[in-house]
């Protein structure tokens, strides 16, 4: 489906799901639907269509709006949604710690595909210290995500945890083909959209997200977005990119491969598109971390320029730059080298010993020699 045949209604748009339904599910088994109350369809399998199981009827809105709460929703469960047990394609769910996020994938689940609460099972796992407060953690559990609990699996008990984690979900083959299948058909609109891009982020980061802080200055040193597979953080670093915020090179050690995000131009632009927003803990901590960083002494652009100027001279590493600007190589490279980079004003050298030389290019020689360079220099695109 390419993005002109989405459906406009109202000045909304949205996305027909019977205009996605694949034909059958990898079992063999044809898909079929029909209409029923409240503008839904029951999707359902054919039985006698292929050998084997047949997957639970499902009923869910026939037209999704397009909108940010979708996309919020669809970055929730690109993270901590796809680590349930039975795989990307078999449920649709959530998991996490932090029940004011379940709270919000409910809301996805309930507005944009009609699927209300009480559909959902609970699976709860505790640590042993929580032994004795089981039914209490599981009474409130139920009040707060409205889910009866008779919805509720057994609690296991796991040494390995410290705090409750909390899956919802709904075993469907079908609801889970359709969701991945949703999610794939929305990338045509994706990055036509930076209000998009940042709400996929934000459901993405408030549950991947880590927020590192220095232990004396209390400001943000580093923010993480795990990925362990190269493709999820290549399709990250595009998103933060459509934002024009530059990550720097990915954490590639195995068990913490990450998506890396330094720099206050950077955190900056996180807080303006409010990235951080949908996890309490964490918008908490990124809004402490953010007030430490002193002020800002110069002027937008200007570290830019004369980095540019310094490079004019001759090649130099970020080490160099930041001795003679009296900033650290860090901030030199988050905010000027990167971006002068993606202008395409500076490029990469070979490497002086054991450090990386940076250039000026010919378009940047260009910029520089023009009238009022630090007005083309203050975009970060």
């Amino acid at each position: 489906m390419e993005f002109e045949k989405f459906l406009e209604m109202n000045g909304k748009k949205f996305i027909d799901v019977v205009k996605i339904l694949p034909e059958a599910l990898p079992s063999g088994k044809k898909i079929l639907w029909k209409e029923v109350e409240d503008g839904k369809i029951e999707i359902f399998v054919d039985k006698h269509s292929a050998k084997g199981g047949n997957a639970k009827p499902i009923k869910i809105k026939r037209f999704i709006e397009i909108n940010e709460l979708l996309f919020e929703g669809l970055g929730l469960r690109f993270g901590d949604g796809i680590k349930l047990q039975g795989g990307v394609n078999r449920v649709f769910g959530f998991s996490n710690i932090n029940l004011e996020l379940h709270k919000h994938f409910l809301k996805f689940a309930k507005e944009c595909f009609g699927i209300d609460s009480t559909q959902f099972r609970v699976a709860i796992t505790i640590p042993p210290k929580l032994v004795n407060k089981l039914e209490e953690i599981e009474l409130n559990i139920s009040k707060e995500l409205n889910i009866p609990k008779e919805n509720f699996f057994k609690t296991r008990i796991l040494e390995k945890r410290n705090h409750p984690i909390v899956d919802i979900k709904i075993t469907s083959r079908i609801l889970g083909a359709i969701t991945q299948i949703l999610f794939e058909k929305l990338k045509t609109i994706l990055f036509t959209n930076k209000k998009f891009c940042a709400a996929i982020l934000k459901g993405i980061i408030a549950s991947e997200g880590n927020i590192c802080l220095h232990a004396q200055q209390h400001r943000i040193r580093e923010i993480t977005i795990a990925g362990k597979e190269k493709d999820k953080r290549d399709f990250i670093r595009s998103l933060l990119l459509q934002l024009a915020i530059f990550p720097d090179k990915d954490k590639e050690q195995d068990g913490m491969e990450a998506v890396l995000i330094t720099g206050l131009s950077n955190f900056k632009l996180m807080k303006a598109w409010k990235l951080l927003e949908l996890h309490p803990e964490k918008r908490k901590d990124f809004e402490f971390g953010i007030k430490n960083f002193k002020v800002e002494q110069s002027r937008k652009g200007e570290l830019r320029l004369k980095v540019l100027r310094l490079l004019s001279e001759k090649p130099r590493t970020r080490k160099e730059l930041g001795s003679l600007l009296k900033r650290s190589p860090d901030t030199i490279k988050t905010e000027a080298l990167l971006i002068l980079e993606n202008q395409g004003l500076v490029q990469r050298g070979e490497f002086n010993s054991k450090a990386r030389l940076w250039k000026i290019t010919q378009k940047g020689l260009e910029v520089l020699n023009s009238d009022n360079p630090l007005e083309k220099l203050r975009s970060r695109s």
